[in-house]
């Protein structure tokens, strides 16, 4: 079986053969490409001619599924697959001019991520601290219905629009409740939303006190980056509101938040052990944070717990 660096070289060399000829003459390239929590990965670039917009496909997931030889002209034909399947979404991308702010406006937003992991990924990029957290700028695109593409602003892509911090992080404030707009779930009922795919009732929309011996999801309609709703505007206000206490707060990944109620018999150190066990099972990426936080009405914010693990 070849080695990774054997593998990469391997669908290099060959990918356009699995391809339409129409991309006989495209340029393909392997790249590093650094992702959230500075993971780095190796992305397949196939361009052809004068079209600048076009999906990155990363390797590792394919090789993982190698076992021997036999698995190679499969993999190949996937990848093609899911590289032609990602032009079709992108198809709307291609002369997409992001230099003009008024027809941006609308398309940018913002996602959180944990400051100390992001180096790297952070280098260039727009983004203010808030706690332990990063408010990222984003622009986000519709890819045809079937999701979003979304990709982080830049310095100089800001200079080039003129605008200010101020006038971007209000654009982005407007924008992202309605896009992504909030959901919050009984964990319970999320859990059989996802085994079922039935939709699960949203209580921020019901208004109704919730049960205090349950455990809720807080993230946003389709899970996409969905942590950064505990940065909306508010809304951990309105989550007190109709859970009628205040709670603790677990970053259980970047996609959602998990809500604890407070009770007498529910213990900080518990709180931790399982925030640390999930992160031991995450993928790198998806990983928020190592810490626990708590709302109460009176300070009436966001607060790291009390004697909470550094």
């Amino acid at each position: 079986m070849k080695t990774y660096e054997e593998f990469l070289d391997y669908v290099k060399n060959n990918i356009k053969d699995y391809l339409p000829p129409e991309y006989a003459g495209s340029i393909v390239e392997i790249v590093k490409v650094t992702k959230d929590n500075d993971m780095v990965l190796d992305g397949l670039i196939i361009r052809k001619e004068k079209i600048g917009a076009s999906p990155t496909v990363y390797l590792e997931q394919y090789y993982s599924r190698m076992t021997d030889r036999r698995d190679e002209k499969n993999i190949l034909e996937k990848i093609a697959s899911d590289f032609l399947r990602g032009m079709k979404y992108y198809a709307h991308l291609i002369g997409f001019d992001p230099s003009d702010w008024e027809s941006i406006r609308c398309k940018v937003g913002y996602y959180i991520l944990n400051a100390e992991f992001n180096n790297e990924r952070l280098k260039d990029k727009v983004y203010k601290t808030v706690g332990e957290f990063a408010k990222a700028y984003m622009i986000f695109m519709d890819i045809n219905g079937n999701g979003f593409n979304f990709s982080l602003i830049t310095h100089d892509l800001m200079e080039e629009w003129g605008i200010s911090m101020d006038e971007l992080d209000e654009a982005a404030e407007m924008n992202m409740p309605v896009r992504f707009p909030p959901v919050l779930l009984s964990m319970e009922e999320d859990t059989k939303r996802k085994q079922t795919g039935r939709p699960a009732a949203n209580y921020l929309r019901q208004g109704k006190k919730l049960k205090e011996d349950m455990m809720y999801v807080l993230s946003n309609r389709g899970r996409l980056h969905g942590a950064s709703v505990i940065l909306y505007p508010g809304l951990i206000e309105k989550v007190r509101g109709i859970l009628g206490k205040d709670f603790y707060i677990i970053p259980f990944s970047t996609e959602e938040i998990v809500i604890v109620p407070k009770k007498s018999d529910i213990r900080g150190f518990v709180l931790e052990e399982i925030l640390m066990e999930n992160n031991a099972m995450k993928m790198p990426n998806y990983i928020l944070s190592n810490h626990i936080y708590e709302y109460d009405e009176e300070s009436g914010y966001m607060k790291l717990m009390p004697g909470c693990m550094s």
